[in-house]
């Protein structure tokens, strides 16, 4: 069907267009809100601009899609084929994306507030600025992961989102704002978190062995069982963070900030703690076996049964400190 006559059977009141086929079609600026395009083919058609909303696209096929500035809020896109889509600055609120197929598509700018992109497919895209505030993201059983794998997300919002379970394998979250997400047994090896704000963000049992955390602000974070083994953490806001059994070995804390953050049980053997601030902080049980901590601030800090053999101290402060043989440090 040519693009004229679709637009004039959407005109006289026509709304299934199930099996449709309009490739390379212009449909830039056109309202088609509220019509039925599941299993339309639509490879390369231009939807600049255009008024998409409510309108169904289950199961089609918009791969190469152009759908830049298009208004596409409570759509219902379940399974769809975006690949490598261009929906630069589209407005997706609510949109239902459940088991869509969206690598390298281009979602720059974004709005994805509230949508539903759980076991989406968002390889390689970009998400930079993206704003995905309380999307859902979550694992369901028996259906694959959000694979987010490779994925830009610069600067992106996250507040509130939930990613559990999801995999970031080597995502760029710099400067992103995860403030109250969920991440828990989410996937971050190798992601760049540097200067992201998490604050209060859980992280429980999450995978950031290798992660870029550097300058992050990490403040109340639940990191419980977290893997944050070879993780850059220098300069990070770690005030009243849970960290309790996570495990940093070899992880760089150089002038981190940890005051009144909880550690109990942590491994932190061979880590880098030098002029990191553990003031007020709870380490008991901690792991420091042969770890730095030269000029690091432990004053008021509670070490009870902490293993510090072969640790560095030089000019380390323990003011105040209960020791690991339970007695306070004067």
């Amino acid at each position: 069907m040519s693009a004229e006559k679709f637009l004039k059977e959407y005109a006289s009141g026509r709304r299934d267009f199930v099996s449709l086929n309009l490739a390379n079609a212009n449909l830039s600026n056109s309202d088609l809100i509220g019509a039925n395009l599941t299993k339309a083919d639509l490879r390369r058609t231009n939807f600049v601009f255009a008024y998409l909303n409510k309108v169904t696209f289950n199961h089609a096929n918009l791969s190469g899609a152009k759908l830049g500035g298009a208004t596409l809020n409570q759509a219902i896109m379940m399974s769809a084929n975006l690949t490598e889509a261009d929906l630069h600055g589209a407005m997706l609120q609510r949109v239902n994306l459940f088991g869509a197929n969206l690598s390298l598509a281009n979602l720059m700018d974004a709005n994805l507030n509230e949508a539903d992109l759980r076991s989406v497919n968002l390889r390689g895209a970009n998400l930079r600025c993206a704003i995905l505030s309380t999307a859902l993201m979550r694992e369901e059983r028996g259906y694959p992961p959000t694979n987010m794998s490779g994925a830009n997300l610069r600067k992106a919002d996250l507040r509130g989102a939930n990613l559990s379970g999801a995999d970031l394998t080597g995502v760029d979250l710099s400067g992103a704002n995860l403030s109250e997400a969920t991440l828990s047994r989410v996937n971050l090896q190798g992601a760049n978190l540097s200067g992201a704000i998490a604050i209060g963000t859980i992280f429980t049992e999450v995978n950031l062995s290798h992660a870029n955390l550097t300058e992050a602000n990490l403040k109340d974070a639940n990191m419980i069982k977290a893997d944050l083994k070879n993780a850059n953490l220098r300069f990070a806001n770690l005030f009243g963070a849970n960290l309790s059994k996570a495990n940093l070995s070899m992880a760089n804390l150089s002038n981190a900030s940890l005051i009144q953050a909880i550690l109990n049980g942590s491994d932190l053997s061979r880590s880098l703690l030098d002029k990191a601030n553990f003031h007020e902080a709870s380490l008991v049980d901690a792991y420091l076996v042969r770890a730095n901590l030269d000029g690091a601030d432990f004053s008021n800090a509670i070490l009870t049964r902490a293993e510090l053999s072969g640790s560095s101290t030089i000019g380390t402060i323990f003011n105040g400190a209960t020791m690991p043989d339970g007695k306070l440090h004067s």
